[in-house]
């Protein structure tokens, strides 16, 4: 057989495209590895866009609200927010709802209370065995009774009254308030030598004045606010509004009113920025726009929502 030579031509060609594939495979590797490389992905991925998935998620909102249909939205600037509509009945529901003769409380979530006869602890007592209160409510009067019972040895606080107070001639809580109906009220009153006695908010039993905030309660009516208001000082009916509501006002000052106000002028883009016990708060307002609002809260579910029983909602987020 006659021996075949190989020819220079040839093996220079060959080395050629060798050289050639190497140099595209290494290529194609690093656009891979290149963050900065403009790869077209399919799917539902629009960086920079204002459109909205119209695919809806069920949001189960961490801070105790009622879960609420939204939609994600998947532009860069939202990035992390979703869209919820709420309909105008919800403005009157809320730990910040004001609630007075001109504008009534909205409807109560029977879910939402508890009997303090089967939840109290030993730290105070109630004026019968029918008070109901709202869980979250309830959950922070206990804490904050067991606490006052610490610091002060004493144990001489009685519900007076939540949802229905006494309010006859001789009763220790004259008054009865709207907002009462709400369930996130307290009414208290005093045990003292065998016989209840009205609570003026002073002596060692001022230690709930001075710390209820603690516990996400207010004195609803304060001193000094009558012309806000339209209340006298009552020590003895404190409202639940959460923690770092009552934190907030606590610390600027405020009643239920002014800090209505305040947060009028924080909206979605201007949001009112807070660090309670080190976590990081954003709280800010919408507008109403009748029975369909549009709301962004994040798609996390860290948030709750409030209306003000007027003509806005307001949207309390935990930033992670």
């Amino acid at each position: 057989m006659a021996k075949k030579r190989l020819r220079p031509g040839r093996v220079a060609a060959a080395m050629l495209g060798i050289v050639v594939l190497g140099f595209g495979a290494d290529s194609i590797r690093r656009n891979m590895l290149d963050p900065n490389s403009k790869l077209v992905v399919s799917g539902n991925f629009k960086s920079g866009s204002a459109q909205y998935a119209e695919a809806p998620t069920e949001n189960q909102q961490k801070l105790g609200n009622m879960p609420e249909t939204t939609t994600a939205f998947m532009g860069v600037q939202n990035l992390g927010y979703s869209e919820l509509s709420l309909p105008s009945s919800r403005l009157a529901a809320g730990n910040l709802a004001i609630v007075d003769e001109k504008h009534p409380a909205g409807e109560v979530s029977v879910s939402g209370m508890v009997s303090l006869n089967s939840e109290k602890n030993p730290c105070y007592s109630l004026v019968n065995d029918t008070v109901v209160l709202n869980k979250d409510a309830a959950e922070a009067l206990n804490r904050m009774m067991s606490d006052y019972n610490e610091a002060t040895s004493l144990a001489d606080f009685i519900v007076y009254g939540t949802t229905g107070t006494y309010t006859g001639s001789d009763s220790l809580c004259p008054r009865y308030f709207p907002e009462s109906a709400m369930g996130t009220t307290v009414d208290l009153a005093l045990m003292a030598y065998g016989a209840a006695i009205s609570y003026d908010g002073c002596d060692a039993e001022g230690w709930i004045i001075q710390n209820c905030a603690r516990y996400g309660f207010i004195v609803r009516y304060p001193k000094n606010k009558k012309d806000i208001t339209s209340q006298e000082y009552c020590p003895w009916h404190l409202r639940y509004v959460g923690d770092v509501h009552a934190s907030i006002m606590t610390e600027k000052g405020f009643c239920l009113e002014e800090y209505i106000d305040f947060l009028k002028d924080h909206t979605y883009d201007n949001a009112f920025a807070y660090n309670l016990n080190g976590v990081n708060y954003e709280i800010y307002s919408a507008v109403s726009l009748g029975d369909s609002t549009p709301v962004r809260v994040p798609v996390s579910g860290n948030y709750t929502i409030s209306g003000n029983n007027s003509d806005r909602y307001i949207i309390t987020t935990i930033k992670n």
